[in-house]
Parts: structure tokens; sequence; C-alpha cells
């Protein structure tokens, strides 16, 4: 019974120090532009930007288990996502046209890759 409840204490102590610490950005609530009731805030600068919509290929969201333990697809990529504390595996790329974005997704679909999803980003140009 004292070795189950050592392997418990054990197992816990490692759980907790295993667990990373979210960065300060957070938990920070979101900076306003400007202050409330308060006088108007001058206008946002204008950039000579324009939005378009691309495309990407989401195959996994990860939590609690280190990418590097596994092989992906060359055409993929892990990112983590720390407010989250996940990573996301997905295409390196982004597409402008959705239709590289599906015939990428065929790809690792017949690669063995079933679950994969497209996503909608926007880009600025």
């Amino acid at each position: 019974m004292r070795i189950l409840t050592i392997l418990l204490l054990a197992f816990a102590a490692n759980t907790l120090v295993a667990q990373e610490a979210k960065p300060a950005y957070c938990e920070e609530a979101p900076a306003t532009y400007g202050t409330p009731g308060g006088e108007a805030a001058p206008s946002l600068p204008k950039f000579a930007t324009t939005p378009t919509r691309e495309y990407k290929v989401q195959v996994a969201i990860l939590r609690y288990t280190d990418p590097a333990e596994y092989p992906f697809h060359p055409s993929l990529v892990a990112r983590y996502r720390p407010c989250e504390q996940v990573w996301v595996v997905e295409s390196r790329q982004s597409f402008v046209d959705r239709e590289e974005a599906v015939a990428l997704q065929e790809t690792l679909r017949e690669a063995g890759y079933a679950g994969s999803y497209i996503t909608d980003l926007v880009a600025y140009q």
C-alpha cells in the first residue's frame, strides 16, 4: 500500500512539474484605445495593406503531447500556442487558392491524415 501511495504522489508531482506556465500576456486584459467616457481618441493610422483570405490545412491539435516524438509529412509544421497550451499541426504554406489547399488535403489523406481540415485566415498584403 505504501508503494502505491508513493507512486501516486510521484505521478502527481511529475504532472505538476511538467505543466508549462502561461506567458504573462495570456492573463492580461486587452489594452483599449482611448479612455471610456473621456476625450475621443485620435484615429488609428491607415496602412496601405489589403486583407486577403488564405487557407491552411490543419491536421491535429495536440494537448499534453510533444510533436517531436512523431514523424510528420514534410509539408506540415507544428506550432505552439502558449495561451491554449496546445500544439497545432498544420501546413507550412498558406494558400490563396482554396483548390490548392484541397489538393494538399487530399495528398495528406492519402498519406494517412484522415482528419485534416481547411482553416481560413486573413492575411494582409
